[in-house]
């Protein structure tokens, strides 16, 4: 509740202030958020619009003002109070020159439920006690200026001897128009808190989304150089030992893959991990959506299953680095002794096993997305070997609850250990501030939350869980900052996850579902599906680990958390992937041909087939006739070079008949996998032309062999007649012109004949 401020109204007047206006260029606001220039030209503040139409109300404001006392939003007795008031123009008309009034509204907050109203609120109450003002420049659209006021402690005159939230506002003016109030939170500290409450922190360390199973050597020698994201994750743990840390496996993976073409700053990165004497537990590979899986359909949790296509033997010919791997991982290598490498054998590449260990300090955890988990998914976590479910306490029933529990809780015979989202999201805010009033603003939120959670009612201190997001900016540098804070603030006290874990479960405190949107783990069903596909066509393949392995693991990156993120583009990435997939699926395919004509009764067809794909591939071709002019005498097998051509004959033989023909054609890999679709050849068969033509031939030829023999024959009885008949018939030949010459003079000549 809010209490009164009794004398200190009247001290108003005797306040002195010493004021400084700092004027800092920032970078151009979303001009999406503008109102209109009616809006902003008439410099309408929020209170004001507060009190019109409802219509006109919900409209976002063309000029927000921020306000953050420094220290975090600590001040203390005998310290001056240093605000930052960030006036934001996204509007399209400039904001005139003003004056910005610092002020305390009426009394404390004395519930986390009154810090979260006056948070979100930006009206300016009556009854404020001014603290001054100081004067604020020209704001041009689409840009910031921060405004920085000095309050001298004998100014502030606050006499309260115990810790309290006060609610402080700034407001803005050009001329007699209010334009912009904001709200925030002073932490008067006149002495050490009282109930201190336990904070257990946990920090996942990730990349960016990304649609790759592995981290290439570029990138990771961005991220590990000096003030790189995975640097800065490291460095900011540095003196911070009960901050727990969900490591992605794929970190580990993307180094020890590449061997010793891997970062120096990678390896260097590697060792001050592996030095810290924080928590560690591992995430899925590539930070993968758990929850997601289980919702589409998936009941053994995705792993890795080959990473051997990503390495090469240059890279391996020095000792092995076992930097980081456990005496487990070394033992599930091959039990028979590595052959002795010759000219024609490579060294041995580390196992997957290998690739992917690490001295976990803690196992069996799964952190799915914010918001994400149904109760029926914890028994398939468990069934996994997770037993320990991190979740946003917006997942569960804590809001329903009179005062603050603790973050751990019994589900069946699971654990839960829910993070308290309001604290959560101001660590957040604080780490990834890119300003120092973004900041300020946000540790005053955190320190705000944790001392009314000291302050509720009950002798046992709370025990709850804050959470660091996936999405680092890429300007970040305050996790260190941050974390130094909350070690020094008086109401709060570190403690280690596990700590956190044993703590005694508050009655009442339940899972509620938040599934994933239906859109979302249709998304999910489609990359599992092109998943089941690519494993198919990779059965043409030598080694199918070539294509089976980064498949899964690409996969797992597209399922990682930080996709959730507003600012990444799943949708566009799920569209890339099914593309690629799609022309590897269709990289394998029968050339389309014209009619073919079967004159014969045995006559293999030829049929081209196309491999687009960048490795070679072993291909069957089952055919099948659309009726019985064409019997098939088996399949046709051939290995298709990469990105080439080849001709396969299908063994067709015709049966008597003529007519058209229809041949099917399916491709398949030596393990009966159908490859792309059905292909269809339109045939003409002439089989009886090759009986007609054989006949006429075969007459042709009696025909020619007959009339040889008659020939033969005629011509031989022609000799035989004008062969002499014996002796007798030489001697009659002899006396033959004699007898002639008688005969000639005996015999009268015929009928007819003419004498002399």
């Amino acid at each position: 509740m809010i209490g009164h401020w009794g004398r200190l109204g009247r001290v108003a007047a005797a306040l002195t202030l010493s004021v400084a206006a700092v004027v800092v260029a920032a970078a151009p606001a979303a001009a999406g958020a503008a109102t209109g220039a009616t809006q902003a030209a008439s410099g309408v503040s929020a209170h004001a619009a507060a009190g019109a139409s409802d219509a006109t109300a919900t409209k976002p404001a063309a000029v927000t003002l921020s306000v953050a006392a420094d220290n975090g939003g600590v001040l203390k007795p005998g310290i001056d109070l240093v605000v930052s008031a960030m006036i934001s123009n996204s509007g399209s008309a400039p904001v005139d020159a003003g004056s910005i009034s610092v002020w305390l509204a009426d009394g404390s907050l004395t519930t986390r439920d009154a810090l979260s109203d006056w948070s979100d609120g930006t009206d300016r109450p009556d009854g404020v006690r001014s603290l001054g003002t100081a004067t604020a420049g020209r704001v041009e659209p689409g840009s910031t200026t921060t405004v920085r006021i000095t309050v001298p402690s004998t100014a502030v005159a606050l006499t309260r001897d115990r810790a309290a939230i006060l609610p402080l506002g700034a407001s803005l003016s050009a001329g007699t128009k209010a334009v912009a109030s904001g709200h925030g939170a002073l932490l008067w500290q006149p002495a050490d808190a009282g109930k201190r409450t336990n904070l257990a922190i946990a920090m996942p360390i990730t990349v960016p989304a990304g649609s790759k199973g592995l981290i290439s050597a570029a990138d990771l020698a961005t991220y590990t150089a000096a003030n790189g994201l995975l640097s800065r994750q490291i460095d900011g743990l540095d003196g911070h030992p009960d901050v727990a840390i969900g490591l992605d496996p794929m970190i580990l993976a993307s180094i020890r893959v590449l061997g010793s073409s891997a970062p120096e700053s990678a390896l260097e990165w590697r060792q001050k991990l592996l030095n810290l004497p924080n928590d560690v537990f591992p995430l899925q590979y590539g930070d993968a959506d758990a929850a997601g899986e289980v919702q589409a359909g998936v009941t053994e949790l995705l792993k890795p299953t080959s990473l051997a296509w990503a390495m090469k033997p240059s890279d391996f010919q020095a000792p092995p680095d076992h930097v980081g791997e456990t005496p487990e991982a070394t033992s599930k290598a091959p039990a028979s002794p590595t052959p002795t490498p010759t000219s024609t054998s490579g060294p041995a590449l580390p196992t997957l096993d290998e690739l992917l260990s690490w001295p976990y300090t803690m196992s069996g955890i799964v952190w799915p997305a914010d918001g994400t988990v149904r109760a029926a998914d914890l028994p398939v976590f468990a069934a996994n070997g997770l037993k320990t479910t991190i979740v946003s306490g917006s997942n569960t029933s804590m809001g329903e609850v009179k005062t603050t529990p603790n973050a751990a809780f019994s589900a069946g015979d699971n654990t839960v250990i829910a993070a308290d989202d309001a604290v959560s999201n101001a660590l957040r805010s604080a780490v990834g501030a890119t300003s120092p009033t973004a900041w300020n603003r946000a540790m005053s939120q955190l320190g705000a939350e944790l001392e009314l959670v000291g302050q509720e009612k009950g002798p046992e201190a709370r025990t709850i869980l804050a959470t660091l997001s996936r999405g680092w900016p890429a300007d970040s540098l305050r996790l260190s900052l941050t974390l130094d804070a909350l070690a020094s603030a008086p109401w709060v006290s570190s403690v280690s996850l596990p700590a956190a874990l044993d703590a005694a479960p508050t009655p009442g405190v339940t899972i509620k579902d938040a599934p994933e949107t239906a859109q979302h783990v249709a998304g999910i069903r489609q990359l599992l599906t092109t998943e089941k596909n690519l494993n198919a066509f990779a059965t043409l393949l030598d080694d199918p680990t070539t294509l089976t392995g980064p498949t899964r693991a690409n996969l797992l990156a597209l399922l990682g958390v930080s996709w959730f993120n507003a600012q990444n583009d799943w949708p566009s990435a799920l569209a890339a992937n099914t593309k690629s997939s799609a022309a590897i699926l269709d990289s394998v395919k029968i050339v389309p041909a014209s009619n073919v004509n079967v004159f014969s009764t045995e006559a293999p067809i030829p049929v081209t087939v196309e491999n687009g794909f960048s490795q070679r591939v072993n291909l069957v071709l089952q055919t099948r006739p659309s009726n019985a002019r064409l019997e098939i005498d088996g399949n046709a097998t051939q290995t298709v070079q990469a990105d080439s051509r080849a001709t396969m004959r299908v063994p067709v033989k015709a049966n008597l008949g003529n007519g058209k023909v229809k041949l099917y054609l399916q491709l398949y890999s030596p393990t009966g996998v159908a490859i792309g679709d059905e292909a269809s050849i339109p045939v003409e068969v002439h089989a009886e032309w090759e009986g007609v033509v054989a006949l006429a031939l075969a007459i042709i030829v009696v025909g020619l062999f007959g009339f040889g023999i008659v020939r033969n024959l005629l011509r031989h009885r022609a000799e035989k007649r004008a062969e002499p008949h014996g002796d007798g018939e030489a001697d009659a030949g002899a006396a033959a012109p004699e007898n002639a010459v008688a005969a000639d003079a005996s015999t009268p000549p015929e009928d007819g004949a003419s004498g002399g």
